[in-house]
């Protein structure tokens, strides 16, 4: 998958700037100010326990050696998946407190063993609003694979890390979510001993969790 962006015609912009208006807030000698959005916050992780998702602003570096955004959110819970999504454009809300992002996600579509990209005609919209130096809200709509960022559904509270979130994530919700589902897969076979289908379910489920980081960690 590596390089895919450069079919895709993605928006080019500044990374970590957001147009070179954003400064950490100052408290006054009496009213301390609410937090509004820093340069730093568009290279953090942001993780929620409750939702079992977690997303970020990739940085990479086009053909043109210009510099691009992608927006990767993964899905740990139930429907364990890694979007990919290309902002179309992000906006500072006058208070500097939200950033509304648009963006189209990318599809990959595999025919005879071939992979190809594309991105949706539809533009999604989501809003990170801070609360916090390290707590945020926005919104996930939709239900199972196609959970996503959304400006409707249910309201999450994320929180701002420096490390990915992946590898805990992955083992903590994905591990036993994907070995329940292939140790009831091999039982209803009929096909192991009770011994070999723990056996397999926990071969299958432990690369189910690295294929789920290495998706959440994408390395251009």
């Amino acid at each position: 998958m590596k390089r895919f962006w450069i079919k895709l015609g993605l928006v080019v912009m500044a990374v970590g700037t957001l147009g070179g208006v954003v400064s950490p807030s100052v408290a006054s000698a009496k009213t301390k100010a609410k937090p509004t959005f820093t340069n730093t916050d568009l290279k953090r992780y942001y993780k929620s326990d409750k939702s079992k998702t977690a997303f970020y602003f990739k940085t990479y570096k086009a053909a043109n050696k210009k510099t691009g955004q992608m927006l990767i959110f993964g899905d740990f819970g139930t429907t364990p998946n890694v979007k990919y999504g290309v902002p179309t454009s992000i906006k500072l809300s006058k208070n500097k407190r939200t950033l509304t992002t648009k963006y189209k996600l990318i599809k990959f579509t595999t025919t005879d063993g071939q992979t190809t990209t594309s991105l949706t005609k539809t533009v999604y919209t989501f809003k990170l609003t801070k609360k916090t130096s390290t707590t945020f809200t926005t919104k996930v709509t939709g239900s199972k694979a196609n959970r996503r960022l959304g400006t409707t559904g249910k309201t999450y509270t994320y929180t701002k890390v420096k490390k990915s979130p992946a590898e805990a994530y992955a083992k903590k919700y994905v591990k036993p979510t994907l070995y329940k589902q292939y140790l009831k897969a091999f039982a209803d076979s009929g096909a192991l001993t009770e011994e070999q289908q723990e056996e397999y379910a926990t071969k299958y489920a432990d690369q189910g969790v690295t294929t789920m980081v290495n998706n959440f960690n994408y390395k251009s």
